[in-house]
């Protein structure tokens, strides 16, 4: 009888996909005339009708309490977003105007040779703006006239205020902004003064990140393209590539080891784990410090979405081990995405979530049945007996099963992520695949240099700092190299997009469901085997994909 532990449940899930039910339906409509309060009611009558029908015995009894926790989650899902977001469907009507606000500068992007971007929250606006105060806007502000913004700080900022234009469609980064709530930008700005400085907290974590970036740079001052794959790699700087670097990884499906994500995030956990085991740290001392210095590292590197759901669901799985309770990978990355839509419900609409909860969703439940089946049927010298086998039938035998592993995480992941690439990115690579397979090894092992490297250097071994940076750098440049002459070759990508923009959330939506139903069914050849994901994008790519 197989254990809890190696059964993949997930009750989390009942709450979660009901949650987001709620927090779509709040984006598509507004609060009802008469208020919240209605919508809150019966959500509180759903809830108890729901306790109640739990403590009867009975068929008819279990499916009601199913309908009754499903209608009162979502309910409370559309509250919540109404209440958190009281704004967002609030466009403006006023024409672009100028005007001097104090805004909470929430995100800065990298700077440019004339501007100074990012996110802010306005504070106070003048008698004839109020309104204004509490919106969020995107800022672009003249970088020779202005105040450079720090994060969390607060300004004074003179500039161009005006709507988002409503109709966003083929426009991704208003696209970016509508699903961050945003409705107004602040343009042609100067940011005159500082009002009130960031916080501790976020000056520790600036100087943090300059230490950091210091010694990640350790003897690679001849190399700035090498220096920039680097420091995305290790510390998440997207914007420090050069457009033929992010041309070349995104064409190659590859971009995404310059996001701090699960690959990052579990090679990290490991060699702080591999580190306290070194110097004898109990168990669960180690958990918790391990734990510790793993967020401070999410935080340092932006706390990003793809970087806070690898923490979370490592989190979880580490109370369940360290607490001996049944735990699973769809059980920790349920309980990672409920925390995360509780924490902003504004990221269900969000690329980095629907990516990353979707691939991680594939690797979960299809990628290791993937693999196993695959293994099974990998018998090399078969009628030959164990016994005589030498040292090379072992290799023989290892290397392949490590490769089919690979093949099948590879394969799983592009399944998975083929139609955010399309919707998003308007890239289609199907040499995304072998893609993975060579650079993922590669990319691991340059995160392993790197941590190494920060490691000495934080402790003053300046000179093996330098050492694992000229490693990781030879390893990335290998990389680099297979990645541009490789997206040269016919077929690696092609230039596409929907035929129709609801086809993305349809798609990501449809695959979920065709990878739940896998799982359900535990991948039975009756209802298709693992072909229905590869099916679904076949079918995707014919009718709903234009191609040039």
């Amino acid at each position: 009888m197989p254990s809890p532990a190696s059964q993949l449940r997930a009750p989390l899930l009942w709450l979660l996909f009901p949650l987001m039910a709620g927090l779509t339906a709040a984006r598509l409509w507004p609060p009802p005339a008469r208020g919240l309060w209605p919508v809150l009611l019966a959500a509180g009558v759903l809830s108890l009708a729901a306790v109640r029908l739990a403590l009867r015995p009975g068929r008819m009894a279990a499916v009601a309490w199913g309908i009754c926790l499903v209608l009162a989650v979502a309910a409370a899902g559309f509250v919540l977003l109404h209440l958190r977001e009281p704004h967002l469907h609030e466009w403006s009507g006023r024409p672009p105007r100028e005007v001097t606000v104090r805004l909470e500068v929430l995100q800065t992007f990298a700077p440019s040779a004339r501007s100074l971007s990012g996110l802010g929250r306005i504070v106070a606006a003048g008698e004839d703006d109020r309104e204004l105060a509490g919106r969020r806007v995107y800022f672009s502000a003249i970088r020779r006239i202005s105040v450079p913004p720090l994060r969390s700080g607060i300004y004074t900022v003179r500039g161009v205020i005006a709507p988002l234009p409503r109709e966003t469609a083929g426009a991704d980064f208003n696209d970016y902004l509508e699903n961050l709530g945003i409705r107004r930008t602040l343009t042609r700005a100067q940011i005159r003064r500082e009002d009130q400085p960031p916080g501790w907290w976020p000056r520790f974590l600036g100087r943090a990140r300059n230490r950091l970036e210091a010694i990640l740079r350790l003897g690679l001052e001849r190399h700035p393209g090498t220096v920039s794959l680097y420091l995305g790699m290790l510390l998440g700087e997207k914007a420090v590539l050069s457009s033929e670097q992010q041309d070349a990884f995104t064409r190659s499906g590859t971009f995404h080891i310059f996001c701090i994500a699960g690959l990052h995030i579990g090679v990290i956990a490991l060699a702080l784990e591999s580190v306290l085991r070194l110097f004898r740290v109990p168990r669960r001392s180690a958990v918790v410090l391990s734990l510790l210095l793993l967020g401070l590292y999410v935080q340092i590197t932006g706390a990003n979405t793809p970087a806070l759901r690898a923490f979370f669901m490592i989190v979880f799985w580490q109370a369940a081990r360290t607490g001996r309770l049944p735990g699973n990978g769809l059980a920790a990355l349920a309980a990672s995405a409920l925390l995360m839509l509780l924490l902003d419900p504004l990221q269900l609409a969000s690329t980095g979530y629907q990516m990353s909860y979707t691939v991680v969703l594939a690797l979960v439940v299809m990628g290791r049945p993937l693999a196993e089946h695959w293994l099974a049927a990998w018998r090399p010298f078969a009628f030959l007996p164990r016994p005589a086998w030498r040292w090379y039938h072992h290799a023989v035998r290892g290397a392949g099963r490590r490769l089919l592993g690979a093949s099948a995480a590879c394969w799983v992941t592009f399944l998975a992520s083929a139609p955010s690439c399309i919707g998003y990115f308007h890239v289609f690579s199907p040499g995304a695949v072998l893609a993975n397979l060579v650079v993922i090894p590669l990319a691991v092992l340059a995160i392993i240099a790197g941590f190494l490297s920060l490691l000495t250097g934080l402790i003053w071994l300046l000179p093996l700092s330098a050492l694992f940076n000229a490693a990781a750098a030879i390893i990335i440049m290998i990389m680099e190299w297979l990645v541009r002459e490789g997206t040269t070759l016919p077929g690696v990508y092609f230039n596409v997009q929907f035929t129709r923009a609801w086809l993305v959330p349809a798609a990501l939506a449809g695959l979920t469901a065709l990878l739940l139903a896998g799982v359900a069914g535990r991948w039975s050849r009756r209802y298709g085997g693992f072909w229905p994901p590869a099916v679904f994008l076949a079918l995707l790519l014919v009718f709903g994909v234009k191609f040039g």
